[in-house]
């Protein structure tokens, strides 16, 4: 939903581009005194980039600079339409969420716009409606025309079949100069432009813009009118049109969901009129070239470039050049015989890069706080394993979208490696499967939060959030050289991080006096995913059905059971020693703080209360305020 509602905000600001330009030259034509029924054309072709998100292509060079490619090539995407979803279907994901529970701000802000297309579209067809049966008793004239008592001012009703309706009042010339008027708005199909121009501010009704372009149709369209009414009369003539303009615009009687005669500013058309002269033929081929190439440039949608090989390959040989087909769906490369050695970093392995990309959005970095590479390639783009491994969660997230996580086990000097790609259109595995390096796991898209197609491709040593580009097989300069010393850092991190785990799980075993092991919270589910403080992930989420009970690990105290609005629904037992656990997300509690509990006794019932994306069980628990794995020490019962 993000992307779609981008998409069309990106094409409504390219709408308001092209009317704030038109804007600007027909204040110039007007000057100039250019019929009117040009900038008709104009307003027209606005119109069009409203509601049309295809237009004639215009190559432009990539920007040398990385950043500004990205951003560029982002527009781009979001400027075509959502296309169906052409990859193979994936298998069922670990936890499949509820409608609910993939709700965003994105579907509000759709609702909302929804709700203004829909009140704007109602009142147009009220209007039109109420019209066509105020004037339903009227009687045809002998000129063609509708009269009668119900008809108090001139207008043309009617879309595919329109009827002018004129008063019985007016008579002579003024009519037959009012008539002219009508049926040139029929003759110019004014009855149906109209309500499609309408149609196509009414999607845009939060943009000003989009209004200031239907006004001026409107404008430009009576102004038309006018012209031809008056086009080789004499000047006695205008001067009566003028004053039937004025009477009917006095009267007030301004006819909503038709075309009235007196509409619009009364004292700029009469201006207009009585200074009106038809062109010269040398002034109206000037005029009909600068229309001719605004309309051109509102229907123009610029396209970048494709990426010179020159940013992403080493050069070739001229013989190379010469025989060499850009492939479709490139074959992967070859598997690494091992996972990356950083005792050995001269000789150390890469892993396979996952996907063919068209560029390296950014590398990750402590500033920004980016954890991984964005992957730019088009939609749909295979997404291949790393290396050999086991998937640890094939699922939807609110920021990761359709993501997967690939346990690569440990390397030569017992380090454990996982790689995470996200923002896939589809997983391709599901947890639990085992998958081989090259295997395709899913699809490239841009689900959850992200702008742009692109796989966000994180890797972990030990819990230790590295940069890829030091360990996976990137083209050319996107890859980096793994030095000793970068390796050696890396390395220091990770045993650091084993060691801390390893004296926590200790400190939380030495808690348990009276206790020889946790039970599980819930019963027995797939973990969805793993413990991961560094990664803002201090506890264990457990999927399991709405409704299901949620027992206590271990005998304790309650020392809060209450509600958040990150947590839901949620209880913190006490089991002494500095030792505490944490349920949340629950639908509903059984206990209250101070009272005591006992092991497997029920605590509430999983729900999907708080920041949740669907029904599971967060469980949490912490030594002395510090979060502590119990999975690592074995006394999680499984």
């Amino acid at each position: 939903m993000r992307s779609i509602v981008l998409s069309f905000l990106l094409l409504s600001t390219r709408g308001a581009v092209a009317a704030a330009a038109v804007w600007c030259v027909c204040r110039a034509l007007r000057r100039a005194h250019a019929p009117s029924r040009l900038l008709c054309w104009l307003w027209l072709a606005v119109g069009v980039r409203f509601v049309l998100p295809w237009g004639i292509p215009l190559r432009l060079p990539r920007p040398q600079s990385a950043p500004l490619a990205a951003a560029a090539d982002t527009v781009q995407e979001l400027g075509a339409l959502p296309l169906p979803d052409l990859a193979p279907a994936a298998p069922a994901a670990a936890v499949a969420l509820p409608w609910y529970a993939r709700l965003s701000p994105w579907h509000a802000l759709a609702a909302v716009w929804l709700a203004g297309v829909l009140v704007l579209a109602l009142r147009g067809l009220a209007g039109y409606w109420r019209l066509r049966r105020s004037v339903a008793l009227a009687c045809k004239a002998p000129d063609g025309c509708y009269g009668g008592a119900c008809v108090a001012a001139p207008f043309t009703l009617g879309i595919l079949r329109p009827r002018i309706y004129l008063p019985d009042s007016l008579q002579g010339a003024a009519r037959q100069a009012v008539l002219l008027h009508e049926q040139t708005h029929i003759r110019r199909g004014d009855p149906l432009t109209k309500p499609l121009f309408y149609a196509a501010v009414c999607l845009h009704w939060f943009n000003p813009l989009a209004w200031l372009a239907f006004r001026g149709f409107e404008r430009d369209m009576e102004a038309a009118c006018d012209e031809a009414a008056v086009q080789g009369r004499p000047l006695p003539e205008r001067s009566a049109y003028c004053e039937t303009l004025l009477q009917f615009a006095v009267q007030g009687q301004r006819v909503p969901g038709s075309l009235t005669f007196g509409q619009g500013s009364v004292k700029g058309r009469i201006v207009h009129l009585l200074h009106y002269r038809r062109l010269g033929a040398g002034a109206l081929a000037v005029c009909i070239a600068v229309v001719g190439l605004c309309f051109a440039a509102c229907m123009v949608r610029p396209e970048l470039s494709a990426q010179p090989e020159t940013m992403t390959a080493a050069p070739e040989s001229p013989a190379t050049a010469e025989t060499a087909q850009p492939a479709e769906t490139p074959a992967p490369a070859v598997q690494p015989s091992a996972l990356p050695t950083l005792s050995d970093a001269a000789n150390s392995p890469r892993f396979l890069c996952p996907v063919d990309y068209k560029y390296i959005s950014r590398f990750r970095s402590d500033e920004d706080g980016h954890r991984g590479d964005d992957l730019c390639a088009d939609e749909g783009t295979e997404i291949r394993a790393a290396a050999d491994g086991v998937v640890l969660a094939a699922q939807e997230h609110y920021s990761w979208g359709n993501f997967v996580e690939i346990d690569h086990g440990t390397d030569a000097d017992g380090l454990r490696w996982v790689t995470l790609y996200a923002h896939m259109k589809s997983c391709a595995v599901q947890v639990g499967q085992t998958v081989t390096a090259g295997q395709v796991i899913g699809y490239l898209g841009h689900t959850g939060n992200t702008t742009g197609n692109a796989c966000h491709f994180e890797m972990q040593v030990n819990g230790v959030l590295t940069e890829p580009r030091y360990f996976t097989a990137y083209t050319g300069s996107d890859a980096a050289e793994l030095t000793q010393e970068k390796a050696d850092e890396i390395l220091a991190e990770a045993v650091r991080r084993a060691a801390s785990d390893q004296t926590t799980a200790v400190d939380g075993a030495a808690a348990l006096s009276g206790v020889d092991l946790f039970t599980l919270p819930v019963a027995p589910p797939p973990q969805v995913s793993g413990y991961a403080p560094e990664n803002g992930h201090s506890g264990i989420d457990f999927a399991a059905e709405e409704g299901a009970e949620v027992y206590a690990v271990a005998g304790g105290i309650v020392t809060a059971a209450d509600y958040d609005v990150e947590k839901g629904n949620y209880v913190v037992l006490d089991h002494g020693g500095g030792l505490e656990t944490e349920y949340q997300h629950m639908k509903s509690l059984l206990v209250s703080a101070g009272q005591s509990v006992v092991q497997g006794q029920v605590l509430g019932y999983v729900g999907s209360t708080g920041n949740s994306t669907g029904p599971h069980l967060h469980f949490e628990a912490r030594q002395d305020g510090a979060p502590a794995d119990l999975t690592g020490t074995a006394l999680l019962a499984e």
